[in-house]
């Protein structure tokens, strides 16, 4: 699923496009269309460093910034393969080193009291 991300041009001095904004409208691109995104996917098209995008994202979870609910899942292996018990078996022999573990996140509009 491809996500493309408005890129606003503003006069040199003006920085209205933040780090919190540019996430913020990622993510809810990203929401509109039902896809998940790892730190690392929204690292690269913000092009925000992974520890900077982890600190928006907590940050989208305050009061003064929205109180968006950020989800945050551990990605799936999208092979047939790895989708059985057998497939799991037969991969984590050929594997030496066991697959790191990846999170993906999405943010849902604000919450409502």
């Amino acid at each position: 699923m491809r996500i493309r991300m408005k890129v606003r041009r503003v006069r040199r001095g003006h920085h209205r496009d933040t780090q919190l904004r540019k996430i913020r409208e990622l993510m809810f691109a990203a929401w509109r269309r039902g896809a998940w995104m790892t730190l690392g996917e929204i690292a690269r098209l913000t092009e925000i460093g992974e520890a900077s995008v982890s600190a928006q994202l907590r940050h989208l979870r305050k009061l003064r910034h929205g109180r968006h609910r950020v989800e945050k899942r551990r990605r799936m292996a999208r092979t047939a393969e790895a989708r059985t018990a057998r497939g799991r078996r037969r991969a984590l022999r050929m594997r030496s080193a066991p697959e790191p573990l990846r999170w993906e996140y999405r943010v849902l509009p604000r919450r409502r009291r």
